[in-house]
């Protein structure tokens, strides 16, 4: 009798961790499909990380705008097939407007480009809602990592005036595409000149 009473309570037992086990398995899952937004998110950044485009976040979330504030939930459907990384387009926009001049204050093709112009009309027409920004304000938001990545902002002081002066956009293999005097072109920040000036990239 006593041992028929231990089995039905060993039985017990192992029904309560089984189903606690069960349980917390469930809650660790329906964490790991939302991101709680932290200082510094923005939504194409939290849809890179995902491997998906912002447009695709947007769409998962109910969401009329890109703008997401601090504490906000995002759900994050990983069942549904990634779509590429928006850096690809990125800089394939980027590469479009090889050659278009140089126009201080300038911000569109038709104008011409500055540096922070340039960088500015590129993320916005690639799908990577961005205001506009001088490169010392694009530096300012920015999040600085030294291993960067392609689609990262390229900082650069000291050229026509003290301080951060210069932005660009970095394509890889140590190059960047940016709106310098000569026009918009492609650049080795290795170069002499660019490397005088280097200061470091950041993440937007």
């Amino acid at each position: 009798m006593k041992k028929n009473k231990k089995y039905r309570w060993g039985l017990k037992l192992a029904t309560l961790v089984l189903s606690s086990s069960v349980l917390f398995s469930t809650i660790e899952t329906a964490s790991a499909a939302t991101y709680t937004v932290k200082s510094g998110d923005s939504l194409w950044k939290i849809a890179n990380q995902q491997g998906v485009s912002y447009q695709t976040l947007m769409k998962w979330n109910n969401l009329s705008s890109p703008t997401i504030h601090v504490g906000q939930k995002l759900n994050l459907n990983n069942s549904i097939v990634s779509t590429p990384k928006p850096t690809t387009n990125l800089v394939q926009v980027a590469k479009q407007y090889v050659g278009v001049k140089y126009t201080f204050g300038g911000n569109t093709p038709s104008t011409g480009f500055d540096c922070s112009g340039y960088v500015t009309y590129v993320f916005n027409k690639a799908g990577i809602p961005t205001a506009r920004k001088t490169a010392a304000g694009f530096y300012n938001t920015a999040k600085k990592v030294s291993t960067p990545k392609v689609g990262d902002l390229v900082f650069f002081a000291n050229t026509y005036k003290a301080g951060i002066s210069h932005v660009g956009i970095y394509i890889g293999n140590n190059q960047m595409i940016n709106a310098s005097n000569s026009g918009v072109n492609i650049a080795s920040i290795s170069s002499s000149y660019w490397k005088k000036h280097f200061v470091g990239y950041g993440r937007i």
